[in-house]
This record gives structure tokens, sequence and C-alpha cells, in this order.
């Protein structure tokens, strides 16, 4: 077993830790025999909210004092720019040991391990590939101006990096996921180049990607850079957040607080096998669906998701009522 670092953060409100909670405890679960190789690493403004959740996992703590929020979001205020301060302390406070980084809106479907075990010095991991950045070009405005904004900004430019080298961003560089990273221990050299590049974007861009592209550059030129989207499952989306605040708030979900570790890493291991599915097809994503659909001029798909919602839960469903008959007005109005 390789010895390695998991490291997460969660602050601000209890549903966010509920998410955090999941997020670890699904990495022990599926951890099985492994579980000695990792050391759970937790940035968060509530120590105390975790102790009973997390009780029996081997958690290092580190407390995100008002103070030490300013200092990670650094000159820049930028939010992610926490991300990658809490990466360098982390790397920091356990030297030589690999990290499998993950946002609080994750749950692990496989062992932690097979990610670990695919990288190494030339090889790194993100969530998954998003976009070359040639497709910020097609991006509709206003949604799309802090993109714009990047893709002016970046796209053929030199960039100042530690070394006082020079960095070219093209249009075939690409957008991978933050939201998951699995870093070798060889990986801290590019933690000076992830800041300078953030520091260089965002204030210009006020793009909420800016440290996300500076991690995506910095690997794909520098590594081997793959997918961990077969290991962890990231719901980034806002519909699928809403739906799984629902599910970590149900009686079933809180009843595990005061478990044993086995017992609650057994409940986390069936629910993270059922999840995947649960959220395709809960009805807010249903609804989602059929309402993108028409906002896509795609009335007949529209329809069908909007049926599908209604067989799935009525009560949710008749919510929509009043956009499925906007859209039906605006479609036999043209």
């Amino acid at each position: 077993m390789t010895p390695f670092i998991l490291v997460s953060q969660s602050f601000g409100k209890e549903s966010e830790y509920r998410r955090v909670i999941l997020t670890m405890l699904s990495a022990a679960a599926h951890l099985g025999e492994d579980i000695g190789a990792c050391q759970f690493v937790l940035f968060t403004d509530n120590i105390d909210f975790f102790k009973q959740w997390l009780n029996g996992l081997n958690v290092h703590y580190v407390l995100l004092t008002p103070a030490k929020v300013k200092q990670m979001r650094g000159d820049i205020d930028f939010l992610h720019r926490m991300k990658i301060a809490l990466i360098e302390e982390s790397f920091a406070l356990f030297p030589n040991r690999s990290m499998f980084y993950v946002d609080s809106d994750t749950f692990f479907v496989q062992n932690p391990m097979l990610g670990i075990n695919r990288i190494d010095a030339q090889t790194s991991s993100m969530h998954l590939l998003e976009y070359p950045f040639s497709d910020i070009k097609n991006m509709p405005l206003p949604a799309g101006k802090t993109f714009q904004a990047f893709y002016q900004l970046a796209i053929g430019n030199q960039f100042t990096l530690a070394n006082c080298d020079s960095l070219q961003v093209v249009e075939t560089d690409a957008s991978w996921n933050a939201g998951v990273m699995c870093l070798h221990h060889s990986h801290v050299r590019f933690l000076p180049d992830v800041y300078g590049l953030t520091n260089q974007f965002y204030p210009q861009t006020l793009n909420h990607a800016s440290e996300q592209y500076a991690f995506s550059i910095l690997l794909q030129k520098n590594t081997q850079l793959i997918p961990s989207e077969d290991v962890v499952y990231h719901y980034w989306y806002r519909i699928k957040k809403d739906i799984m605040d629902e599910i970590l708030a149900e009686k079933d979900f809180m009843a595990i607080e005061n478990q044993a570790l086995a017992a609650k890493i057994a409940f986390v291991k069936n629910l993270t096998i059922q999840l995947p599915e649960r959220l395709a097809q809960h009805v807010y994503t249903l609804i989602d669906h059929s309402v993108q659909a028409f906002n896509e001029n795609k009335f007949g798909e529209g329809y069908r998701w909007f049926l599908k919602a209604i067989f799935k839960n009525p009560s949710k469903a008749i919510t929509l009522w009043k956009d499925v008959l906007y859209h039906t007005k605006r479609q036999f109005s043209k």
C-alpha cells in the first residue's frame, strides 16, 4: 500500500458539512483493507461538528479561522484560491505523500487507491476533460462574459512563471474540472505557478474558474493528465446539489452519526452504489431536463421529460405547469 493523503474542505453551513462527511465516509467505505494507507485531512471552520461523525477515521483537522480564510484568499480576494493554499499546506504537513484532493460535493464510487496508483511524477489526474479553450468563443453572453474575458486575456498571450520563464496559452489547451485531483508529491513544484497564473487570470477576468484553468494548463503542459471520474462522482451541478442536500438530510442518513464506524461505512457504501441512479432518475433531474429542452426549442423532448416527472412525483412536477404553458404558447406563436 502506498501511503497518501485525502484532502477536502468544508465550511459555512451544515449542508456543506454533511456533504464532506459523505465524501470521507465513502472514501473509507471503498478503501476497505487499504484504509490504513490513507491520512484524511479536513479544512473546516467547525471541527467539533465532525468529531462524532468521523470518529474512528484518521483525520487531521485544520481550523479555518476568518483570518486564515482571508490569508488563503490572498490579495486578489478569490474564494477558489483557497484550494491552492490548502493543497500547499497539506503537502507541507505530510511531505513525500501523494494527494487525492476532492471538493465536498463528491463521493467515491471506487477505491481511492485506483486513482493514487495511476499517478507518478509524469502523470497527474483531474476529474474530467471539460472543453478546449477554443469552445469559449461560442459561449453565449451574458452568462459567458467572464469566460470571454478569460479567452481574450489568455489565448496567445505570454504569462510569467515563478522562475521568470514565460508560458503561452493556446486554443487547444483545455479546461479540466478541478473538483477532483490526484497529485504526486513531486507536483508540489507546480504550485508557485498555479498561484502565479491564478493571480494573473482572476483580477482581470473575475472568472470563478481561474484556479481551475491554472491547474489545467500547468498539469497538461508538464504531465500526462488523465481523468478520475471513474473513481469519484462529482455532483457540481446545482440541481444535483439540491438533490444530495435532501438525501443527506433524510432520517436514514442522519441516524448513522452515533453508530460505530463499521456500521457507517456499510451504510454509506450501499448508498454510494445507489446514488448515481437516484440522481439520474430524481424528479428534480427530470424537471431540469424538461426546462432545458424547452429552452432549446426541443418541444417534444420537453413534453416527454415533463410527463416522466409527472409519473415520478406529481406534486413536484406540477410546479412546472406554468413553464410548460409558457413554452406551449411560445411554440404555437412561432
